[in-house]
């Protein structure tokens, strides 16, 4: 459906964009300008124009990015208004911004038909100040997790705190948000999310302005063939060859890098034929190749580093016969739909984000999350029956063929160009 009359949508967003010194160009990440490319081009078939507002840094570090790398940026060409938000990383930061970043967002909401707010920003979201602004000036608003349910983040954060006083602090600040998140799903016009585990949290207000979606970052690039499916079968079903496990993404302890480590020591004692590569930099990086070298895998595991998100970590990834993901926190994994995609089987924790679509779509083998033991054992099972590999591949492709970055995006705009037309009939009346 295209709208009548243009409708302006506001992206208000947490993740930086950074300077360049050219004006006009900013860096971002990669992987979310093109969902930002996506989200403009599905709003634009649907009469959108698009604005994104988000913090500007003086200096982008690529692990704010929301992505694995940057890239150089015009807004303008890419079709879409950029402005600028002050930057901040903590409770400091956001006392000596929070005025100047009021005037910017209420400045930018004064030109929208529609305000796209989610519960995003550390330690206070941005969104917290929109929300009441444009329900004041009656815009219609849409509430989104993007991404992860954030509050089990946010708590482990409260309680890792120093002292007594700024624990009590910081789950006033965490009880806060849960009860603002609340209240934003009540009140909005169109509430988005990708994450199944904020379905389960706020059951009690889920009603049908509420949808879900597959967090996707697929697109034809990364979907392999049907003749590229049948060669990865072949491959799959060749055991005379070693198992080729893959990791790819930032390499911090709370992905479970190290127990991927531990499992394929384990297997390894017990006869299976496998082999690791690593993808991705971290703060935990240097701490997991000590330990594979300790695990005696030195022969076995390779660490790659960053490789730019594209074609180029395609072709490594497709390399690898079957994907591992070791998420310990209830989020969305992007690798899930991406490893879907490449023809890759899933190996994976179990984890409320994806369990389902994993599961129905007989796309991979679950564990219990953190069960090393029982991880192991899957790794084992995979060396032995390549044939259930080459089944999972097909189903996960099959599934991922539908649920792409652009189908995602363009569901989302044609809802919300549905909701703008029904408010706009009322208002006429």
């Amino acid at each position: 459906m295209v709208h009548d009359q243009p409708f302006v949508y506001l992206l208000i967003n947490h993740v930086p964009f950074g300077r360049t010194g050219r004006a006009g160009r900013f860096l971002t990440g990669d992987m979310w300008m093109q969902d930002v490319r996506a989200q403009r081009a599905a709003l634009e078939a649907v009469g959108g124009r698009l604005i994104v507002a988000c913090p500007l840094a003086d200096e982008l570090d690529v692990r704010n990015s929301g992505s694995f790398n940057l890239v150089e940026v015009a807004p303008r060409e890419e079709g879409f208004e950029y402005v600028a938000l002050p930057y901040y990383t903590s409770l400091r930061g956001w006392l000596s911004t929070r005025s100047t970043v009021r005037r910017a967002l209420k400045d930018a909401i004064d030109r929208a038909s529609v305000v796209h707010m989610g519960d995003g920003a550390h330690p206070i979201a941005m969104d917290q100040i929109a929300w009441p602004i444009a329900g004041q000036q009656h815009k219609m608003r849409v509430w989104v997790y993007d991404g992860a349910d954030v509050l089990p983040r946010l708590q482990e954060h409260a309680e890792s705190r120093r002292t007594a006083l700024e624990r009590m602090v910081w789950r006033k600040l965490v009880r806060r948000r849960e009860r603002f998140s609340r209240r934003a799903i009540q009140e909005a016009d169109l509430v988005f999310a990708h994450n199944a585990a904020v379905v389960k949290r706020f059951a009690d207000v889920w009603d049908e302005r509420c949808h879900v979606f597959d967090r996707s970052f697929v697109t034809e690039e990364a979907l392999v063939s049907e003749a590229g499916l049948r060669e990865r079968e072949v491959r799959l079903l060749d055991a005379s060859r070693p198992l080729k496990l893959v990791v790819a993404g930032r390499q911090i302890r709370m992905k479970g890098t190290d127990q991927v480590l531990q499992a394929m020591a384990r297997a390894a004692q017990a006869g299976a034929r496998l082999e690791l590569d690593v993808y991705g930099d971290g703060d935990d990086l240097e701490e997991f190749k000590r330990l594979a070298a300790t695990l005696g895998l030195d022969a076995r595991v390779r660490f790659h580093g960053a490789i730019p998100y594209g074609r180029g970590l395609f072709e490594r990834l497709s390399e690898s016969h079957a994907m591992v993901l070791t998420n310990l926190t209830p989020r969305d994994s992007r690798n899930v739909l991406l490893a879907m995609a490449m023809g890759l089987p899933l190996i994976a924790y179990r984890n409320p984000g994806t369990d389902e679509l994993i599961d129905s779509n007989d796309a991979g083998t679950l564990v219990g999350s953190a069960d090393v033991a029982a991880l192991a054992q899957a790794f084992v099972a995979a060396d032995r029956d390549r044939a259930t590999l080459a089944r999972h591949a097909r189903h996960g492709r099959a599934i991922a063929a539908v649920k792409t970055l652009g189908a995602c995006h363009r569901e989302r705009a044609e809802l919300t160009a549905a909701c703008v037309e029904r408010r706009s009939s009322r208002g006429s009346r």
